[in-house]
């Protein structure tokens, strides 16, 4: 499990208990183990609301077969898909995360939503920013990937805006996507882990 705490937001690993209730439940509260963090308290645990419009149509068709790839691998780690979740409120405004732990050559792709009501806040680039830099300084990861649709200019501001370059294209059934990368810099103490991110379990600092 991974949290990662912003100004505003706070991402953690979606529970598979919170994914096997909004295939059923539009519109509920469920509490979630999040570790030691100021948005928790001592406590680790945050009781959050998960409105109807969350986690977005897409993320939303994507749960069943998340939940089978849960039940059928060991344990990912922090390499899988997130919760944003508002600090002010503890509501549930995103979707987000790595689709798949680091490959041989380094690479992470991740994917990224937010609640339609809640575009244009900057919750989206707020979140890519702290996830991708604390990916970067893992070592295992060289670069992290993500592609959007030519059609979705909003999606590559958001990457753009995190560091990310255009580096390619390629056709899909719903259109033309761009593909994206930011990797890592070559002295990967130059760039810090953002505060108060870490994997929970982990002891402070290592993180």
């Amino acid at each position: 499990m991974l949290t990662v705490e912003t100004p505003r937001l706070l991402f953690t690993s979606t529970p598979t208990s919170v994914m096997r209730s909004r295939l059923t439940v539009s519109d509920f509260l469920a509490e979630v183990e999040v570790g030691r963090c100021e948005t928790a308290g001592p406590e680790g645990r945050l009781t959050v609301h998960f409105p109807e419009e969350w986690p977005g149509e897409d993320a939303l068709r994507m749960f069943p077969i998340w939940l089978a790839r849960r039940e059928r691998s060991a344990d990912t780690g922090p390499w899988c898909d997130g919760v944003v979740v508002r600090r002010e409120d503890h509501l549930a405004v995103g979707s987000m995360g790595f689709k798949s732990p680091p490959d041989a050559t380094g690479t992470v792709e991740i994917g990224y939503a937010v609640n339609r009501s809640l575009w244009r806040r900057g919750y989206a680039t707020e979140t890519v920013e702290a996830i991708v830099t604390w990916a970067l300084t893992r070592p295992e990861v060289r670069r992290v990937t993500a592609e959007c649709l030519e059609s979705n200019p909003a999606s590559a501001r958001v990457l753009t805006k995190s560091r990310f370059l255009q580096v390619g294209r390629r056709p899909s059934v719903e259109g033309e996507l761009l593909l994206w990368e930011c990797r890592a810099p070559v002295a990967r103490h130059d760039r810090p882990a953002p505060e108060r991110a870490r994997i929970a379990g982990e002891p402070a600092g290592q993180a």
